[in-house]
């Protein structure tokens, strides 16, 4: 009989080891930084066992049970003294600990892990094999410091330039830029600095939801959430400071000197040098009414900030204010665009003007470059009107011999605006070195050329469609498929020529004569939703860096593949417009290739075709405008989706 040979070893192994040579089950040298982590350039990392250590054998339990005498406990407390502990206790235990690791193998669930210490165990080697040791680049950039990565500044002058590469481009508020270029430069850390005027703290609401150009990947729900809360500080604080500038200074400590005093002085810098610091609160208001509606998502509100502004304007009595003086371009400025923002309340909602659009009281005079700004938006809400009108007379089925006229009256006043938005578009040519104001001049007319085709959109679109609903959502003033005028599938009118949806008999409808036959007003609703798409994807994009951009849409830096947003989209609702329309158009031509394929390859086949790819292709082209808007605009991540869903809808 042959002895067996036993195991010796050069080296005792140690009773503990790395988290990385666990998982490989390899010998570890117990080291602060292990030889196999070193070799294979891995992290090295320990934690506490859970399974309780070493076996203890059966004898050594007895005796450990004894009370030990002083001479055992010396020469124990010297044998620890002059031998490491791991290495003494396998010299003097292996044996014994290899028999008893035996022993418990035979017993019911031998050689299982108990699922209570071994899931945190499991989860760090997890963690260190595939988050450390196999980390690409990609993940790393998005595992970014996030919090030292805000678009945030250290001072009110770079708040100021920021503004300017990215706000006033389409929402002039403020008079042109006192120092050029304006340049974007936000800070790579926490800000100390903390804003206290209210313009740049409402302001910083809206910037700080655009990424910071250190983002190299589309930023993590994680980011995107700061972004939100930070922004959402910022409106609070600057709603407060509102309150504070609007509050008579003495109206707590000594109510009746308040009431003899008049307005307050408030004794602060001005964050703009040609803006009195007295117009930064109803100026903040109008930016966080445009917060509501674009971040928030709160019509609601967006409607009580622009009713704010409005108060507070008309009791400085901007609205009547005539003198030239250094101060009267943002005077101007803060009057129009508060009136504005009041009309894009009852236009997001759908709503007739909460106040009277053609006050005589309303002399200010238009800031340069305005007029036909202040005029498309005039129309836009009367055509919002002539919409909300025209439902209720078909609901409540009353008299409707006022349709015709009016119908004809909009749409010369559209027609003729459009023509002098033509002609001044021919007029200026600008490019991305150029100036704030010079830009915002050109984007103003834009937008108002915007604002002019969805009114036009919105006058022909019953005649055109009968406001059949589509949207799985409602969108401005456009139902959801789910929300008629009553439940009753019956209740939902269709447009004429086999669009597959629910159709009304034609006796529930009131006597309703249109001046434009159904097929021109439809034609006049393609060419108005292929011009607000055209128009839109024109808009500039900001330029932070002043220069010339290699790609379009930019991107937030030349190490980063996050596009630069566009801000302020105060004309969300004109794409929803067009996509109304093109959609429903789609639909139709749709249902007629449907109806008769024998037609394919003919021209007349070809031609449709073509047509409906023409169509997807811009309602594509739709859900790619209002993405980039998302990125800080998370309110129109909403309208997105439901464009997406019908542009990239097979079949």
């Amino acid at each position: 009989m042959t002895t067996p040979i036993s195991r010796t070893f050069r080296r005792p192994p140690v009773k503990l080891a790395c988290l990385a040579c666990r998982a490989s089950r390899i010998r570890c040298d117990g080291k602060e930084k292990c030889a196999n982590c070193i070799s294979r350039e891995r992290i090295c990392c320990y934690v506490p066992s859970k399974r309780g250590g070493a076996r203890v054998p059966r004898n050594k339990r007895k005796s450990r049970s004894r009370p030990s005498s002083p001479s055992t406990v010396d020469r124990d407390a010297s044998r620890q003294a002059s031998t490491p502990s791991a290495e003494g206790s396998w010299l003097a235990n292996n044996e014994d600990d290899l028999l008893d690791h035996f022993l418990n193998l035979a017993r019911p669930g031998a050689g299982l892990r108990s699922i209570e210490s071994s899931v945190e165990e499991m989860e760090h080697i997890f963690d260190h094999i595939f988050g450390a040791e196999n980390e690409n680049p990609l993940s790393s950039e998005r595992n970014e410091p996030v919090l030292d990565l805000l678009q945030v500044y250290g001072s009110d002058e770079d708040i100021l330039d920021a503004y300017y590469v990215f706000i006033h481009l389409y929402y002039p508020i403020l008079p042109p830029p006192e120092r050029l270029p304006a340049c974007n430069r936000p800070l790579t850390g926490l800000s100390k600095f903390r804003p206290s005027s209210p313009l740049s703290l409402a302001i910083s609401a809206i910037l700080v939801l655009i990424p910071h150009p250190g983002i190299k990947q589309p930023p993590s729900p994680e980011y995107t959430r700061l972004r939100r809360n930070v922004a959402h500080s910022f409106a609070q604080s600057a709603l407060e400071a509102v309150e504070a500038d609007l509050e008579l200074l003495d109206s707590s400590s000594d109510p009746s000197r308040a009431l003899s005093d008049g307005a307050p002085m408030i004794s602060r810098q001005p964050f703009h040098p040609k803006v009195p610091v007295a117009l930064e609160a109803v100026l903040a208001l109008v930016l966080l009414s445009a917060y509501e509606y674009a971040q928030r998502g709160n019509i609601r509100k967006m409607c009580n900030r622009a009713g704010q502004a409005l108060t507070a304007a008309m009791s400085m009595s901007l609205h009547e204010i005539v003198e030239d003086d250094e101060y009267a371009e943002a005077r101007r400025r803060a009057w129009w665009i508060t009136y504005l923002t009041v009309c894009q309340g009852s236009i997001a909602s759908g709503m007739p003007a909460a106040f009277n659009m053609y006050d005589p009281r309303f002399v200010t005079p238009y800031p340069e470059g305005w007029k036909l700004l202040i005029e498309a938006q005039q129309t836009i809400l009367e055509a919002t009107t002539f919409v909300h009108d025209l439902a209720q007379t078909v609901k409540s089925r009353f008299q409707a011999s006022w349709i015709s006229s009016r119908m004809t009256e909009l749409d010369d006043q559209i027609t003729a605006l459009l023509l002098l938005c033509r002609r001044s578009s021919f007029s200026t040519t600008v490019s991305p070195l150029d100036s704030p104001e010079k830009i915002a001049s050109q984007t103003i007319n834009q937008i108002a050329e915007i604002k002019l085709h969805s009114a036009r959109i919105k006058v022909h679109r019953f005649c055109a469609f009968l406001d059949v609903p589509v949207f799985r959502k409602r969108h401005c003033d456009l139902q959801s498929e789910c929300c008629g005028v009553e439940s009753a599938q019956s209740a939902i009118p269709s447009p004429p020529e086999d669009i597959p949806l629910p159709s009304i008999m034609k006796s529930d409808l009131p006597d309703l004569t249109f001046p434009f036959s159904s097929h021109t007003s439809s034609k006049i609703c393609l060419q108005s939703a292929l011009n607000i798409v055209t128009v839109v994807d024109n808009l500039p994009y900001p330029n932070p860096d002043h220069t010339i951009p290699l790609t379009l849409p930019p991107y937030l830096s030349h190490a980063s593949r996050v596009e630069i947003p566009r801000v302020m989209p105060t004309f969300a609702c004109c794409l929803m417009q067009a996509s109304y329309a093109m959609l429903m158009l789609y639909l139709k031509a749709r249902a007629k290739h449907a109806h008769s394929p024998e037609d394919s390859g003919s021209v007349k086949g070809l031609s449709l075709t073509e047509f409906l790819n023409e169509l997807q292709q811009n309602l594509r082209l739709v859900s790619k405008i209002l993405a980039n808007y998302a990125i800080a605009a998370e309110a129109l991540q909403g309208m997105k989706e439901e464009i997406s869903y019908w542009a990239f809808l097979e079949g």
